[in-house]
């Protein structure tokens, strides 16, 4: 596989037409360097509002025709959009801008500096800033991680913590190669990303695990920021808990991997107590709550709602998703078999 250097901006959207102007300028207004080669690669995903006529007048408007190209998926949901756009792109880095996400003038150069500067990184991810589109609510600044807004780490550098070792896919760079190697032996993810109205969670967590499990490193960059939008639409109690539902949802399915950053080599058997170690105190974590919640009245009302969705969601996932974990698990050995763990 021959890349190009530089790198590749993947927006993925579906009936981003009402979104995708400001993103846009925001591109075409990055500083340039020549020693940055870039392009531009939108993925209309079954979009039905002109969103590539939108796409397609900007481009011609700012003059970036050499630079730019939409490409049309017509399966939808998140993860073929984002497949699509890792085939697509040509250069050796893939910065996943969301269509609401509004990258700050440097952040290409930026970037590009930072993945030069240290060359095992696999995953460089940045800091996104909430633009609201109304007030903020007043519960936001507590949760805001979850909407892909704030500080990922303490300070720059290199994730070391395993509670730590994920980057939002907003704003992020992940290098193209480690992936297409997965992808090209057979490799099929277990997270399939939001789609619709369900809002599962955790492909990009599952992305930098496979990254990070091939020897590079995670790395956050404080001084790298972006706008990321907030209507109003998702600045609801009610939406929030829908989300939180939905990154819930996917805790289970991220186990196997959790085994490998443990041992080179898990056996099944370490795998199978491991998994129903984890059932059996999600299950205990969620009784106990709703016990001391319902029963006792040991919490708020925001808490009370917010553990009751989340805890529940959890057990829930581990007692119905240990096949398709299994699976996943003896798919993972059967790679790492046949790859090494340090490129």
């Amino acid at each position: 596989m021959s890349l190009l250097k530089g790198i590749s901006i993947v927006i993925c959207t579906y009936n981003g037409a009402s979104r995708l102007k400001p993103t846009l300028e925001s591109i075409f207004s990055q500083q340039e360097s020549d020693q940055l080669p870039w392009e531009l690669i939108i993925i209309d995903n079954a979009s039905t509002d002109g969103t590539a006529e939108l796409c397609a007048a900007m481009i011609a408007q700012h003059n970036f025709q050499e630079k730019s190209r939409i490409v049309f998926e017509k399966n939808p949901g998140c993860n073929f959009a984002r497949l699509r756009g890792l085939t697509e792109a040509r250069h050796e880095w893939i910065l996943f801008c969301d269509d609401d996400n509004h990258l700050f003038p440097n952040y290409l150069k930026a970037g590009w500096a930072t993945l030069q500067a240290h060359p095992n990184i696999g995953v460089l991810g940045g800091q996104g800033v909430a633009l609201f589109e109304d007030k903020a609510p007043e519960w936001f600044e507590r949760y805001h991680r979850s909407f892909a807004v704030g500080s990922q780490s303490s300070a720059s550098g290199k994730l070391n913590r395993l509670s730590s070792r994920k980057l939002y896919s907003a704003g992020s760079f992940f290098r193209k190669e480690v992936l297409v190697r997965y992808y090209e032996s057979g490799f099929s993810t277990i997270m399939v990303g939001p789609k619709g109205d369900d809002l599962t969670r955790g492909e990009d967590t599952e992305w930098c695990m496979m990254i990070e499990l091939m020897g590079y490193d995670l790395w956050y960059e404080d001084s790298l920021k972006f706008y990321h939008y907030m209507p109003i639409g998702r600045m609801t109690w009610e939406y929030y808990l829908k989300l939180k539902k939905g990154i819930s949802s996917g805790e289970a399915k991220l186990k196997p991997y959790q085994l490998f950053y443990r041992f080179q080599k898990p056996s099944t058997s370490v795998y199978c107590i491991t998994y129903f170690k984890s059932l059996l105190h999600s299950n205990f974590i969620w009784l106990l709550f709703m016990m001391k919640s319902y029963l006792l009245g040991s919490y708020s009302k925001e808490i009370r709602e917010l553990g009751a969705v989340t805890n529940k969601e959890k057990a829930s996932a581990y007692r119905n998703h240990f096949w398709i974990t299994f699976r996943h698990f003896i798919q993972l050995k059967k790679y790492f078999n046949s790859q090494s763990l340090s490129h």
